[in-house]
C-alpha cells in the first residue's frame, strides 16, 4: 500500500519564449524532489494544473509516493 502527497508549484517568469514574450521556468523542483527524496518520498509524475492559451504551464503538482508498511 502507498500513500501519496502533492506538492503545488508555480512556474517563474524567466527566459525567453520563441513564441513571444517571456518563457515560464520550474528551477525550484530539483529542490523539491530532492528534499522529499531524502525523507523516503518518491517522485512520481508532475500533473499540469494551470495553464496560458498558448500551452505555457503556470501552475503544477508534484505527485510524490512513500511505501507504509
Amino acid at each position: 500500500m502507498y500513500r501519496y502527497d502533492y506538492e503545488r508549484l508555480e512556474m517563474g517568469g524567466g527566459g525567453w519564449s520563441p513564441i513571444g514574450g517571456f518563457g515560464l521556468t520550474a528551477e525550484k523542483y530539483r529542490e523539491i524532489v530532492d528534499r522529499r527524496a531524502a525523507a523516503g518520498w518518491r517522485f512520481v509524475t508532475a500533473v499540469p494544473l494551470e495553464g496560458r492559451t498558448n500551452g505555457m504551464l503556470e501552475t503544477i503538482d508534484l505527485v510524490f509516493e512513500k511505501e507504509i508498511k
